[in-house]
């Protein structure tokens, strides 16, 4: 507009001057691109140019000087044109407008009008006029239009985005934040608007970043994923992920920044929760190995800067696989929760208590000046979890086995002190369970040892390795064999015979005893069915089978199967299992007792009186015989505590119509003793050592021959 500022300077000068200029002048305007009016002091037209004449082309019949300027007004309104605005013909008289007019057809166009009095002295006078000026800005109309609609499209589509849109000005305040950020965060727009962000209650970013953001504006960068964390109104810690770009205007002056932001809360959790599972074990919470590495390394540098120990206990529940077994793995978890909970109470704050697996559990002990702060801290464990623990309307106790390691003595990286931990563990398992031991070098002979035989036993059935021999067990009042107990025994090619008390355990602890129990029963069922030597036994023999075993639903169904395989009457096998395996597991296994009884497979009770006081067990089960201890027999004749006790058992058995058999008799005292005191039946080295099928058989025809017989083995 600066051509039409100074030919309407020059149009005020020839108005001034003369008429000469005056056209000279209006002439002038006919070149320009903008439409010019010129009005008298009587607001009848005097002047208009080409352009003006062809924006008004609807009218262009009024447009000769004279023309009431009203006059035009009327016509132009009344001939198709529809002000948007509302305009009526006084609004021409103003100065600058804008209009918007639109054809009954459809077809628009933009107006940009300026009115200006023309002076021919100070003041408005009669000699002076109005000048007019028409744009058509039709192209920058629909240009912004355009860009406002991307805008709107663009604000539209962050909204039902999972991002948002947001702008600040050039001193970073908040100038705008799309409604999908309000929604998310649950605030006020005017609680944020026109505050810089680290004005805001904002959290979360790490030391020196919020400087470094500031830096970046500063200096009109770019900048992605700014993280920071608030709390909504409903106390939920939530975070944002921001990204922003600065904004600069056509003459390249900054102006502010504008971008978008996203909702990373549920991506945090994500996060947070993967790091919590890589550190800590999933069902108690308690670190995990990779964390107690991380932890040992730190206490490691702090017991070297103050000359002192580091102490590790390595703790395995006792039996623990029977609660998985009976009870189901539901309770063993709970078990395991609330033993990492208990472990937690006897430990400082500086302690870590780690699950490193199954029933296993490890207590890294920094900072500790004497190994005999760590028995401490193992024997608080002992008592502790010595306590019934009420899980899953189950009163159960369970003890732990522990193994301690210190460093540096025992090992210089956690891996050693783990492993002779572990050793140390296993020596107190062997010695009993429910007690600690610390690690010494010569356990780690004795458990490669232990190693050896386990993987020796695990070929041994394939290599048949295992044979039976039967002990005879007799009527004490006929002296007639009555039963037999089939005992294994096993050959190894290079150990040769290794002892029962060595090789069960072992059996047991590794699960290998479910194969071997199996193995006993089907090889006593075919000895029975093929006989050796002609003969065939008349008389039922018993197994000893384990706790485990009767948990294993295969027992059930293996038994009476095979009986019927092989021609077996009912009654002609019989089952043993000790008073101790009995209690612990009778509530779990009574139903696999009930099925089996009415199968025809009766119950023995062996080493009865090791076991609990509470003998109402006797009643539950359908049991056929007690077996006595043989630790009760051996001092019969001379203890006068074990003779009352052998008295107090027999007369137990009579009173509930039960037979009972005395194990271990190799005096002849103890046999007189027995009979004396009414024992029914009696087995042991006096009246004979365990035989072969062959000879037990040879023998069954046979009147009492064996009672003073004791074989060689």
């Amino acid at each position: 507009m600066k051509q039409e500022a100074e030919l309407f300077k020059a149009l005020e000068q020839a108005l001034r001057d003369s008429k000469a200029q005056l056209s000279q002048v209006l002439d002038a305007f006919e070149t320009l691109e903008s439409g010019v009016v010129l009005y008298g002091p009587d607001d009848r037209l005097v002047f208009c140019n080409r352009r003006f004449r062809e924006i008004y082309a609807e009218v262009a019949d009024l447009l000769v000087p004279g023309t009431p300027y009203s006059d035009i007004a009327r016509a132009y309104f009344r001939r198709g044109f529809k002000s948007r605005t509302d305009l009526d013909e006084e609004a021409y008289v103003r100065a600058r407008v804008e209009n918007h007019l639109c054809h009954d057809g459809g077809d628009y166009e933009f107006l940009q009008g300026e009115n200006l009095w023309l002076l021919i002295s100070d003041r408005k006078t009669a000699d002076g006029g109005v000048i007019g000026f028409r744009v058509d800005i039709t192209p920058r109309k629909k240009a912004e239009q355009a860009l406002f609609n991307s805008e709107q499209r663009f604000k539209s589509l962050a909204e039902m985005s999972s991002d948002w849109y947001w702008e600040q000005d050039s001193e970073f305040c908040l100038t705008y934040l799309s409604e999908g950020h309000l929604a998310k965060a649950g605030a006020d727009e005017h609680d944020r608007i026109g505050k810089k962000r680290w004005e805001l209650p904002f959290h979360g970013v790490m030391p020196g970043q919020w400087e470094a953001h500031k830096a970046d504006l500063d200096a009109h960068r770019p900048f992605r994923e700014f993280e920071y964390g608030w709390f909504d109104p409903t106390g939920q810690e939530r975070f944002a992920s921001v990204s922003g770009a600065p904004v600069f205007d056509a003459a390249g002056t900054f102006t502010g920044y504008r971008g978008v932001g996203s909702d990373i809360t549920q991506r945090r959790q994500y996060e947070a929760r993967i790091k919590e599972l890589a550190e800590n074990d999933f069902l108690t919470g308690l670190p995990n190995r990779s964390l107690l590495n991380t932890r040992f390394e730190y206490a490691e540098r702090q017991a070297q800067r103050a000359n002192q120990m580091v102490g590790l206990i390595f703790l395995d529940l006792d039996r623990f696989k029977n609660i998985n077994d009976s009870l189901g793995h539901h309770v063993g978890d709970k078990l395991l929760e609330e033993t990492a909970r208990r472990l937690q109470t006897l430990v400082r704050t500086t302690d870590t208590v780690s699950r490193h697996g199954g029933d296993e559990f490890l207590i890294l002990l920094p900072e500790i000046h004497d190994p005999a702060n760590a028995a401490r801290i193992a024997e608080l464990i002992l008592v502790e979890l010595g306590r019934p623990c009420h899980v899953a309307g189950h009163d159960l106790i369970i003890t732990p086995s522990i193994g301690i390691t210190i460093w540096p003595a025992d090992g210089e990286d956690l891996a050693a002190l783990v492993r002779k931990a572990d050793v140390a563990m296993y020596h107190s398992k062997a010695m009993g369970r429910n007690q600690y031991s610390f690690f010494r070098e010569e356990m780690n002979t004795r458990v490669h040892e232990r190693l050896s035989l386990e993987n020796a036993l695990r070929g041994a059935v394939l290599k048949n390795e295992f044979f039976l021999r039967y002990q005879p067990i007799f009527d004490l009042s006929t002296r007639r064999i009555v039963s037999a107990e089939a005992l294994l025994r096993w050959q190894h090619p290079e150990l040769g015979s290794v002892p029962p008390e060595r090789f069960i355990p072992i059996a047991e602890d590794s699960g290998l005893i479910l194969d071997i129990g199996e193995w006993v029963v089907r090889q006593v069922c075919r000895e029975r069915r093929d006989g050796q030597g002609g003969s065939r036994l008349s008389i039922p023999v018993a197994v000893n089978l384990s706790a485990s075993q009767f948990r294993n639903l295969r027992l059930v169904e293996l038994l009476p199967r095979l009986m019927t395989e092989n021609g077996l009457e009912p009654g002609s096998l019989e089952i043993e299992i000790t008073e101790s395996a009995l209690m612990g597991e009778g509530e779990t296994i009574s139903g696999v007792f009930d099925t089996l009884a009415k199968q025809g497979v009766r119950l023995i009770i062996d080493d009865f009186g090791t076991g609990y006081s509470n003998l109402a067990y006797l009643k539950r089960f359908d049991i056929y015989k007690l077996k006595i201890d043989q630790s009760f027999i051996s001092d019969i004749a001379t203890d006068p505590d074990d003779a009352a006790l052998a008295r107090g058992i027999i007369g137990l058995a009579r009173s509930l119509g039960l037979k009972v058999v005395a194990e271990g008799v190799e005096t002849q005292e103890q046999l007189d003793f027995l009979i004396a005191n009414g024992c029914d039946e009696g087995q042991g080295f006096l009246l004979c050592a365990p035989v072969s099928y062959a000879e037990l058989a040879d023998m069954t025809g046979q009147t009492g021959q064996c009672v003073a017989r004791v074989a060689a083995g």
